[in-house]
């Protein structure tokens, strides 16, 4: 004869001793009873680490939420068609003349970051802003990602009006290398959405730095980088609509993303912007006019 030994018994719930435990947590595997076991996605949990795990989400969930970012890509690409196919003469109409500006067309400061120049213009800026737009809307919301939008759009026009009346109003226009490179003027046309696009990466930066993240080590970083030196090597590229929206965008994304967290903020401070490209190019065309008299 052989003794025929049962099963163990089962443990004690680790919260009730003296209760046999039929379960085990999915994540620290402590015996739990059944009315102690919380069900997850995968398994079963003890009350402790129910309460410290994250929520599972649906499907609809996970799926990126930028309304405000197909928007905008939608706005830039009706826009190039139309210039492309129905009216080139789009481009010298709305784009952005800083002595149209200061004579009252105060418009061209916003549609100017609609309009593209060519395929590869367009492709790039949608590009990136579809990138950024996915990374940044979903965690800003959309008020507040259409808010840092504007912002770095009219930060990057005020830096066109800027610049392009101090290359005749300073020395900078004689200095080969500076004129060159800088290669403004204010009858010049600018367009394209690289302003409120450095905008947004400007805002990337500045998220990273309030997390404690060396945002030049990060693929952000290496891409402002590589955009800051393309603007100034390649001929053509607006220096003043890329760095002035790359610092509206740091400054919006650090009220955006640490201090107020509320768009209204940077919705009045995207209008005082506004007023200022509108008075500085109202300003250096009536102190133009005045030498010319």
């Amino acid at each position: 004869m052989t003794d025929v030994q049962g099963p163990p018994p089962a443990p004690d719930c680790y919260r009730h001793p003296g209760r046999p435990a039929l379960l085990r947590c999915s994540r620290c595997e402590r015996p739990v009873c059944g009315a102690d076991a919380i069900e997850a996605p995968v398994g079963y949990q003890c009350p402790e680490c129910a309460s410290g795990a994250i929520p599972a989400r649906r499907l609809r969930d996970v799926v990126v939420d930028a309304r405000v970012t197909k928007i905008l890509l939608g706005l830039i690409g009706v826009a190039f068609v139309v210039t492309q196919v129905a009216e080139p003469r789009i481009l010298q109409q709305f784009g952005l003349v800083p002595v149209a500006v200061g004579d009252g067309a105060f418009w061209l400061v916003i549609t100017s970051g609609f309009l593209h120049s060519g395929l590869m213009h367009v492709a790039f800026n949608g590009i990136l802003l579809w990138r950024l737009g996915e990374m940044l809307e979903p965690a800003l919301g959309h008020a507040r990602f259409a808010a840092l939008y504007l912002f770095g759009l009219l930060g990057g026009s005020l830096g066109v009006v800027l610049l392009a009346w101090a290359t005749v109003a300073t020395p900078l226009a004689s200095i080969p290398v500076l004129s060159t490179a800088l290669g403004t003027h204010p009858l010049s046309v600018t367009v394209g959405a690289s302003g409120a696009v450095f905008g947004l990466m400007g805002a990337a930066i500045s998220g990273m730095r309030v997390r404690g993240v060396n945002p030049w080590r990060t693929d952000i970083g290496s891409l402002v980088l590589l955009n800051l030196v393309l603007t100034f090597v390649i001929p053509g590229i607006s220096v003043g609509g890329h760095v002035g929206g790359l610092l509206a965008g740091m400054a919006a994304g650090k009220l955006l993303l640490v201090a107020s967290r509320r768009a209204i903020t940077v919705f009045v401070l995207a209008g005082v912007l506004f007023v200022a490209t509108i008075t500085l190019a109202n300003a250096m065309n009536a102190a133009i006019l005045s030498l010319l008299r």
